[in-house]
């Protein structure tokens, strides 16, 4: 049976393409559009694209998805029909149900992403901007980045593209392109990075403030690994210039952002160290004027959160965990989206589903780090990789990012670069690979495939 012709492909493809972009634009413009481009990319690679037999998942990860998402699917359907109560965005933890489809469409996809990438960070670039209110910013007042419904929510997508336009122009390094290349891939970078930067400083988002402190490390102990030591120097020296620069002329507005949660954190640690009960520190701060209304929120959340997992610490309360909200000490309090990822799964699914969740996490970041080793992608990739899992885990830390669209995309996008990576591997093993034609060696074979990955 022949295959699709040339011009079919090229549409398929292009059609692949834009969903890829629609689910990075996430980053840029929020919107429940990544969902449609999810379902697309997976429609299409199933029904319409050619397949490599090779290409299948079947090991104990994919399982874990797919059993994980299968549960979370029952529990939910089950609680709804048996009660009544659906909780909220409870579907979002069938998710992993897709993880291994993704990733396979992303394998297929391999050909055409340095393209979707270019394409990417030019319209960051443009959207930022037009976007960007820099008289306002610099009079003091709080800007909203991009086109998102909340400056947290931008500044939060500003950070992946800092992290992802840093490793962009690296990568480009690393893999030798051409001088040409590497200039304009390094001005429209550099272009993404000051200008995401600013937004992140005018957003006034403190969790994206803190985030950002290990993964400005990460990416400057990273950087040694493939730039020439000089080039790292050259590029640390201008960054802290700049930086320090900006800090510098901007450190009263930082301050007066800082201050009062930074004095608060330090009052419920030393009230913490002195022996005191947790519920008696959160009543006190709740209680006190002088705790900022941001953080007064935040912890009259995380103690009706904390009430909610005491009642079901292992499995969690499934939907269930709403209308157990309402009889907790702070239920008047407007609305149920808890600043916090981690509490989002606790109360919910448990320790148990935290520790699964987690393990899917840590396992996906090896298997792309083991490709990464085997040459199958560069070290830039990876670590852009790594370092925007962190960035991540530390964003929920202080926001439920994790039930927002910028979350949920991210979700989908990290484990299918784990899966595809997986492929790779799968692929360049001896043991799978088809009879070399012309008396090519299976290694020159694998080889081959390699240099075709979409490292």
């Amino acid at each position: 049976m022949s295959g699709p012709s040339f011009s079919r492909l090229f549409v398929l493809n292009a059609l692949m393409g834009i969903c890829w972009l629609v689910m990075m634009s996430v980053t840029l413009i929020e919107s429940d559009a990544y969902r449609y481009a999810a379902l697309s990319v997976i429609i299409i690679f199933v029904f319409f694209l050619p397949k490599e037999d090779n290409a299948n998942l079947n090991d104990w990860l994919a399982v874990l998805c797919v059993a994980c998402g299968s549960i979370a699917l029952f529990r939910f359907l089950y609680q709804l029909i048996m009660t009544g109560e659906k909780g909220a965005s409870e579907w979002l933890y069938a998710f992993p149900l897709l993880f291994p489809l993704l990733g396979r469409a992303l394998y297929g996809s391999r050909s055409i992403l340095r393209v979707v990438l270019a394409c990417f960070f030019c319209v960051a670039l443009l959207l930022l901007l037009i976007s960007t209110d820099f008289a306002r910013a610099l009079t003091g007042e709080r800007i909203f980045p991009l086109f998102h419904q909340n400056p947290i929510h931008g500044a939060v997508g500003c950070g992946f593209l800092v992290i992802g336009a840093f490793y962009w122009a690296s990568h480009h390094y690393e893999v030798g392109s051409t001088r040409a290349v590497r200039t304009a891939v390094t001005s429209i970078a550099m272009l993404v990075i000051a200008i995401a930067l600013f937004n992140i400083w005018g957003s006034k988002s403190k969790g994206v403030w803190l985030a950002l402190i290990p993964t400005f490390l990460l990416i400057v102990s990273s950087a040694f690994l493939f730039l020439r030591r000089k080039e790292v120097l050259v590029s640390l020296v201008a960054g802290v210039l700049l930086l320090g620069s900006g800090v510098f002329l901007a450190h009263q507005n930082i301050l007066a952002v800082v201050g009062p949660t930074a004095k608060t954190v330090v009052t419920l640690y030393d009230d913490f160290m002195g022996g005191r009960s947790v519920s008696s520190i959160l009543g006190d701060a709740i209680a006190s004027p002088e705790t900022p209304f941001s953080v007064d929120e935040r912890l009259q959340l995380w103690s009706n959160a904390s009430e909610i997992i005491a009642a079901s610490p292992i499995f969690g309360s499934g939907n269930h965990w709403l209308a157990i909200w309402h009889t907790t000490h702070y239920a008047g309090i407007p609305y149920t989206l808890m600043h916090n990822g981690y509490l989002e799964v606790l109360v919910r699914h448990g320790f148990v589903g935290l520790a699964i969740y987690g393990l899917i996490f840590v396992a996906s970041i090896y298997r792309v780090f083991r490709a990464s080793k085997q040459g199958l992608l560069s070290k830039s990739a990876f670590l852009c990789y790594f370092v925007c899992a962190i960035y991540f885990a530390f964003t929920i830390l202080s926001n439920s990012n994790n039930r927002l669209a910028l979350g949920e995309s991210y979700v989908l996008l990290f484990s299918a670069v784990c899966f595809a990576c997986t492929i790779s591997m799968k692929m360049a093993r001896p043991d799978v690979e088809s009879t070399p034609q012309s008396g090519a060696t299976v290694a020159e074979a694998s080889m081959d495939r390699k240099r075709q990955t979409y490292a």
